[in-house]
């Protein structure tokens, strides 16, 4: 298993734990240092390119990165670094932000987001990129389904017209940056590669 971006290693762990061989692609220098010293194997390198051999994995996870490519060229590269670094029958899953329901947040929550990602944008992305999509879903945090269409709902009202000057107005734009960060909507995408390939 490579995972692109690790973060502090949470899904690492687990992986390691019950027994996948793990592998982070990771740039960050802290970073890097947090993850190692957990002992787990970290290659460093910015991705694309995902710096593996060709078919030599089974998964390849990335949550939240997609969308810090620096634009369409960037994630089709990253697609077909990902094809090319998977085994046949290897999985992709990749965590985006819903653009559609974030909107504005989308570029407020992280100045580093660059390619806009949408269920349909990033499912024609990983179409034309050779994937086959297996699954796709929905979630805000933890909650999925019911649960999580009413916390959408519920994020409605800290995005009401308005909202934003009246923050500013009663000092409160900390804690509803917090609260819209904790409605934030990501889309899980599950993509096989083709045994045939």
């Amino acid at each position: 298993m490579v995972e692109v971006g690790p973060g502090h290693g949470t899904l690492a762990e687990q992986a390691v734990n019950i027994g996948w061989t793990y592998t982070a692609i990771e740039a960050s220098p802290i970073l890097i240092d947090v993850l190692r010293k957990k002992g787990l194997k970290v290659i460093e390198s910015w991705a694309p390119p995902i710096p593996v051999p060709d078919g030599s994995v089974d998964v390849v996870y990335a949550d939240q990165v997609l969308e810090h490519m620096s634009g369409i060229d960037a994630a089709r590269q990253f697609t077909a670094e990902a094809l090319r670094a998977l085994r046949p029958g290897g999985v992709l899953f990749v965590v985006v932000p819903d653009y559609l329901k974030e909107r504005t947040f989308f570029w407020d929550v992280d100045y580093t987001h660059n390619f806009v990602t949408t269920e349909r944008r990033v499912k024609q992305l990983f179409n034309d990129g050779g994937f086959e999509i297996l699954h796709i879903e929905r979630a805000i945090g933890l909650a999925r389904g019911l649960r999580r269409d009413a916390l959408a709902a519920g994020a409605l009202l800290v995005n009401l017209p308005g909202i934003d000057a009246l923050s500013r107005y009663t000092r409160t734009e900390e804690l509803l940056f917090k609260i819209r960060k904790n409605l934030f909507e990501t889309l899980t995408f599950v993509a096989r590669k083709p045994s045939h390939r």
